[in-house]
């Protein structure tokens, strides 16, 4: 019989600037679903967190910035093929950052980051269904 494991909530920062690009990470080539791809900051969210607060600190941990969560997105799952191994809910949202500059903070994590124009991201494939969210949201 196989084994049963529970749900898993995350959650996933669109960050706009004030030119209208998107703030997308590339994750490292060690991490064991999606290697290599770009994708929104985010992970999930921990015991006792808030999603806000969980978003905030994804921001902070994976890029090194605090960021405002401006806006509610709605809910996407596993149905949707959201992660290749797992039944995951994830809570996305629109995000500006309020402090800091984007850099890498946690290299095991992600390789690189950047600011990608909507046209840009329109010709790339994302991890997870990020991508469905940006043209969801009408972002590209």
């Amino acid at each position: 019989m196989e084994e049963k494991d529970h749900p898993y909530v995350g959650v996933d920062n669109i960050i706009v600037n004030n030119k209208g690009e998107i703030l997308l990470e590339r994750r490292s080539d060690s991490m064991w679903t999606f290697p290599g791809y770009w994708c929104l900051v985010g992970g999930f969210i921990d015991w006792g967190e808030t999603v806000e607060e969980a978003a905030k600190r994804e921001a902070r941990e994976e890029i090194g910035v605090e960021i405002e969560v401006v806006r509610f997105l709605g809910r996407y799952y596993d149905s949707m093929g959201r992660h290749p191994k797992k039944t995951v809910i994830c809570l996305p949202h629109i995000s500006r950052i309020v402090s800091g500059e984007p850099n890498v903070n946690q290299p095991e994590e992600v390789s690189e980051v950047r600011w990608f124009k909507p046209e840009e991201i329109r010709k790339m494939e994302l991890a997870y269904d990020h991508k469905q969210m940006l043209i969801d949201e009408g972002l590209i």
